[in-house]
């Protein structure tokens, strides 16, 4: 390896040594440090409401239980999920990811879990009192595209409800409502 290379990859955090042995080597193998870039946007803050754990009660029963925290370097929120059904005895595991999409002046959102659902959504952030998400989601099952709606209204620093809509011949329904209660 050129002293160039070895300088360029040693600049963005990565370990010329650790490159060269890869997977050959017993030691694990250097990942990079984010070097330049913007700061994670302002807006983030918008959603610290939903940093720690968080327990939410559907309306028709199941419960989901979240922890939530910043990742890469506080440019995007993770919620690990799990949705618990109790009446089917059925549990759902899932992701979520938030973060701000600098060019579209939008939050954006992608959901996936081990049911097959998975999705993208987007909300211009808050205004009179809602967060609102919508966006494309595949169901597991039935396997099949939907848009659905999310709108999120905060009670208190640790308390949220969320309404779940569907849309079914150009109209929204009403899917199903959490009330969430966050511990930190």
């Amino acid at each position: 390896m050129t002293a160039e290379n070895r300088g360029f990859l040693t600049a963005r955090g990565f370990s010329p040594g650790a490159v060269l042995l890869g997977a050959a080597s017993s030691r694990a193998v250097a990942r990079p440090v984010p070097t330049g870039g913007p700061p994670p946007s302002e807006r983030m803050h918008e959603l610290d409401f939903l940093l720690g754990s968080l327990r939410c009660l559907f309306r028709t029963g199941p419960i989901r239980t979240a922890r939530v925290r910043p990742i890469l370097g506080g440019h995007y929120y993770q919620l690990d999920l799990t949705h618990v059904r109790p009446r089917k005895k059925e549990r759902v595991r899932g992701s979520w990811v938030l973060g701000w999409d600098r060019v579209d002046a939008a939050f954006v959102s992608y959901y996936f879990d081990d049911a097959g659902m998975q999705g993208t959504s987007t909300s211009p952030g808050w205004r009179d009192g809602h967060f609102v998400l919508t966006g494309s989601f595949v169901l597991g099952e039935p396997a099949r595209r939907v848009a659905i709606r999310s709108d999120i209204t905060r009670h208190d620093e640790d308390h949220f409800t969320i309404e779940e809509h569907i849309e079914k011949n150009g109209r929204w329904e009403l899917l199903d409502t959490q009330d969430c209660a966050r511990k930190r």
